[in-house]
């Protein structure tokens, strides 16, 4: 990674932190979406069609993040030097959720403190499935696997791919992320439109994953969280999950939180069964969704570092004054 997409990485994660995300009228995630919604209204506002669904949902899917990237990258080559950091930074920044993330995470614990109906109506802020029926510990269930979830999707992957392609790539994937948020469902009218957006989704997500639940195992440490039991859980749960990404990183946070996660959940009135992650752990407390949140925040600062020594290493030959040839 060079030198400069490291910085730009760097100064993009320090915007997030003190500044949150952008607000919607700028936010490039909110042009996404009416990208996508103009892209799938054609075709899931119809009956029947499946296979031209399917079709018209592959093409988007590889459209959009292309031409997200093209869109990006263009931009970036017309720029002054100087300028360009700037903008990949910022472009990097409207990539990344860590603060919005731990702050929805504080919400939910907050609203615990003040009554269910108020932790309810929080968590579903941050999560797709019904929450009215919800206990106390199915509010903070749902608090902490929304955190471990999106510390990949909403972080740490974002962080994977602006460390490979700068903002460009790491837009890229983000448009390919809002396609299956907003249409990557098993229902209709999504079901048919919504199967290469959402299997696309599972393949650029594939690797940072695997990197999320190695920098819960690294960072656990440092917020009091237990890592071999995380990567005990990890490598026993993640494969029972239905998703071959959000079992990874759930395992790994049920086991270094030592909490019980998964399990069956009501979505739009059916019962959806789900693998149990952390199974002989305890039930998720109030108290588990701000540890998930620091924990979230520490495996973003891991990966951060990591991208940061590898930018170092990257650079390093170059200015070091060394040269092969002995004397001469």
């Amino acid at each position: 990674m060079p030198a400069g997409r490291g910085g730009a990485l760097c100064l993009a994660f320090l915007f997030d932190l003190a500044l949150g995300e952008p607000p919607e009228r700028w936010h490039p995630v909110c042009w996404m979406g009416r990208l996508v919604s103009a892209a799938e209204r054609p075709f899931t506002s119809r009956t029947g069609f499946g296979g031209l669904k399917r079709a018209g949902g592959a093409a988007a899917a590889v459209a959009l993040p292309l031409a997200t990237y093209v869109a990006v990258d263009r931009v970036a080559r017309m720029l002054p030097r100087p300028v360009r950091f700037l903008f990949e930074a910022a472009c990097i920044w409207t990539a990344l959720a860590a603060r919005s993330l731990y702050d929805g995470a504080a919400g939910v614990e907050r609203g615990l403190s003040q009554g269910i109906e108020e932790g309810r109506r929080q968590v579903a802020r941050l999560v797709g499935r019904d929450t009215g029926g919800l206990d106390g510990a199915g509010v903070a269930r749902a608090a902490v696997e929304s955190v471990a979830e999106n510390t990949n999707d909403g972080v740490v992957a974002p962080m994977f791919y602006a460390s490979i392609g700068g903002a460009p790539l790491a837009l890229a994937y983000k448009m390919v992320n809002t396609l299956d948020s907003m249409v990557g469902y098993r229902h209709e009218p999504y079901r048919d439109f919504g199967w290469g957006p959402a299997r696309l989704d599972d393949l650029a997500g594939y690797l940072p994953a695997r990197v999320t639940a190695a920098a819960v195992v690294a960072a656990a440490p440092l917020t009091g969280a237990r890592p071999l039991r995380a990567a005990r859980a990890w490598r026993r749960d993640a494969g029972r999950h239905e998703s071959p990404n959000a079992g990874v990183c759930e395992s790994a946070f049920a086991g270094a939180l030592g909490v019980r996660l998964g399990g069956d959940d009501n979505y739009g009135g059916a019962v959806r069964e789900r693998a149990v992650m952390g199974a002989g752990y305890r039930e998720p407390g109030p108290g588990d969704i701000a540890a998930a949140a620091r924990l979230m925040l520490a495996a973003a600062a891991a990966v951060l570092a990591a991208a940061l020594a590898l930018s170092r290493l990257c650079a390093w030959p170059a200015g070091s004054g060394l040269r092969g040839g002995g004397d001469g």
